[in-house]
């Protein structure tokens, strides 16, 4: 693999998100600082206490137990070296009651305190790992801290809550043995945000004239290598009658905290019948991205005269990159009706080369997109190079339902973005500008579908303020000049996600070809393919050829198959072991050198939704038939 190209950049650059109005703030799907049709009114008396709602409230950890002795992969243990094939899950379902406090409104917003004085219970659970790792998680309780309650500002005109503090104690018998191993360990307690993280509450006007409250929280607590000179430790499931737990070494393990509180009756959803997803609890499956309708992107709604006019619901410009590559899901021990997630973004299969070395360790490559044009109605701009990783220090994680299909309220998946753009905007507002991840969050399903395909959708969104920035001119190499962006300016960016895994046996032969066919970064291309979806021992071809001059253009012919996959869409009627879609990747050669290449290739025939992608080095050369409108997922 060339330095040139998605690996060199992403090595070369911190991957960075747009900014963030606060540390607290959380995805939003609409613009939170624009003012409710009504106001909300506080309760009566100015205090409320609510019960939450069992199936809406969770407490939980995603306990990541890694081997990282070496002091650079600390504190944050972010060496790759992950012990019993992956994290140790576990969600707690939580009963009990929250007291609020509001004070008297200052310029519409008023400062509040919550608190649980009676504590919130948890159902007994399992924390467990998909490879030997078992503990129970029992005796779950939410407590408050001894010293200062959880507390924020909420804005009675546009329901935004700000200055989010939500100080809690989580006990439980892992927990507790987790000191006893590492008797130096102080147990903090949780903090959301914390150190790095987020906290959200959304407040809803009830008929009663109290406010319904939602809350979600998750936050980092690396351990490290070493706690006070003592190696850090993991209790085992071998213990005594006074929890005397045997234990091992576990240098660089981290604890990821989370915990959602809802006073609202989860939603009656009907049950999924017969698109019920027979969950692998315990386990981890990996499903193929279905490129044609998994995208990034971003509505630009930005107040510049001079890039063309745009308004609160007509967007100035709306950049979208189909995605390549891979969903990893780890499914936990089973609650009842429901099961912890983890879900991890991977590079598209077969893609193979070596690691980029990152400003921050543990970032690794996940999806990557396609070359495509930024059109304002005034100014074009080439978006290249487009990438997204997982944030590894909020790992994305979820309830799952497996009677509804659905998670329990939005999934919260935070993602670092880089295109040439981010780049150049980076440039533009140094020092501005956070190195967050974006915090996309919507609603997410895994569901059953044609000969059994599991199929996992994902819609997020978020908003992010965008005035007084600058925004880059159209050649971004011009750092002296950019445009300075007015008030009202904001930024809703987009992440949409479908990924299937088919269950059948496979028995197809996909071929097809295609001649002098217009990408829509505008480029003239032609390929030809005979993929068979069985691949063992069975003969193959596939040749591509771009006709852009530069070093986009050129041959490539496939010598060996790396990866196939062969799946349908989600409206397919074939017949088991047929397929409307293949995804494939291998190695050959390219017209320009004599060096090894890889190509990576989607391409669906779908009568209702066709699609090509190929990618060369994922950036050398790439082409796609991107759909003229955002596919939903």
């Amino acid at each position: 693999m060339t330095r040139n190209g998605i690996f060199f950049t992403l090595g070369a650059i911190l991957i960075a998100a747009l900014p963030m109005t606060a540390a607290s703030s959380f995805p939003g799907h609409r613009n939170r600082r624009q003012p409710l049709p009504v106001p909300l009114k506080l309760p009566p008396g100015l205090v409320q206490v609510l019960p939450i709602d069992k199936a809406e409230s969770y407490m939980g950890d995603a306990v990541r137990i890694p081997d990282c002795p070496k002091n650079e992969d600390n504190p944050f243990g972010v060496c790759g070296n992950t012990l019993f094939g992956g994290l140790g899950l576990w969600n707690s379902h939580l009963t009990g009651r929250v007291v609020i406090k509001f004070y008297p409104p200052v310029n519409e917003i008023s400062h509040f305190e919550l608190t649980q004085p009676n504590n919130l219970k948890g159902d007994d659970v399992v924390l467990r790992t998909p490879q030997l790792y078992a503990f129970g998680a029992t005796s779950n309780v939410v407590l408050d801290t001894f010293n200062e309650a959880s507390s924020g500002d909420l804005n009675l005109r546009t329901g935004e809550v700000t200055n989010i503090k939500f100080n809690v104690i989580f006990f439980n018998i892992w927990y507790y043995a987790l000191g006893l191993v590492n008797p130096k360990l102080k147990p903090p307690s949780f903090t959301f945000p914390g150190i790095y993280g987020m906290a959200d509450i959304v407040f809803e006007q009830r008929p009663d004239g109290l406010l319904d409250f939602t809350f979600y929280g998750s936050t980092f607590l690396p351990l490290g290598n070493n706690i006070e000179g003592d190696p850090v430790r993991l209790p085992m499931p071998f213990c005594g009658p006074l929890l005397q737990c045997g234990s091992i070494q576990v240098p660089g393990m981290s604890l990821h905290p989370h915990l959602r509180l809802s006073s609202k009756p989860a939603p009656k959803d009907p049950p999924c019948g017969v698109t019920c997803f027979d969950v692998p609890y315990n386990s981890v499956i990996e499903m193929t991205l279905n490129a044609r309708y998994s995208s990034i992107g971003d509505d630009f709604f930005l107040n510049i005269p001079a890039l063309g006019e745009s308004g609160p619901l007509l967007p100035s410009a709306i950049g979208r990159s189909q995605m390549q590559g891979r969903v990893q899901l780890q499914f936990g021990d089973q609650n009842g009706d429901y099961v912890p997630v983890a879900i991890n973004a991977m590079p598209p299969g077969g893609l193979l080369a070596p690691p980029p070395e990152f400003p921050i360790r543990g970032i690794s490559l996940g999806w990557v997109g396609h070359d495509e044009k930024l059109q304002f109605p005034r100014f074009t701009y080439d978006v290249k190079e487009v990438a997204i990783t997982d944030d590894p220090f909020d790992v994305p994680l979820g309830e799952f339902n497996v009677k509804t299909g659905k998670f329990v309220g939005d999934l919260l998946w935070r993602t670092f973005w880089t295109q040439d753009l981010l780049t150049a905007i980076l440039e533009q507002n140094l020092g501005r500008i956070l190195p967050e991840s974006f915090l996309l969050a919507g609603p997410a399903v895994i569901q059953k579908g044609v000969n059994n395909q599991i199929a996992f959708r994902f819609d997020g969104t978020e908003y992010r303020p965008f005035e007084t920035f600058n925004f880059p001119l159209p050649d971004f190499k011009n750092t002296g000049g950019a445009f300075r962006s007015g008030p009202g300016s904001f930024l809703t960016p987009f992440f949409k996600a479908q990924a299937v895994m088919p269950t059948d046996t496979p028995t197809a032969l996909m071929t097809g070809s295609a001649s002098n066919v217009r990408s829509s970064f505008g480029e003239t291309f032609s390929y030809t393919y005979s993929i068979p979806c069985d691949a063992t021992g069975k003969s193959f071809s596939f040749e591509y050829t771009n006709t852009a001059t530069g070093k986009r253009g050129g041959t490539f012919k496939m010598d060996g198959l790396a990866s196939v996959s062969c799946f349908n869409s989600l409206t397919s009627q074939l017949r088991p072991g047929n397929y409307d879609s293949v995804a494939f990747a291998g190695f050959g050669s390219w017209s320009k050198d004599d060096d090894p290449h890889i190509a990576t290739v989607q391409i669906s025939t779908a009568p209702n939704a066709p699609y090509v992608s190929i990618q060369i080095d994922a950036t050398l050369s790439n082409v796609n038939l991107k759909p003229a409108e955002i596919p939903v997922p």
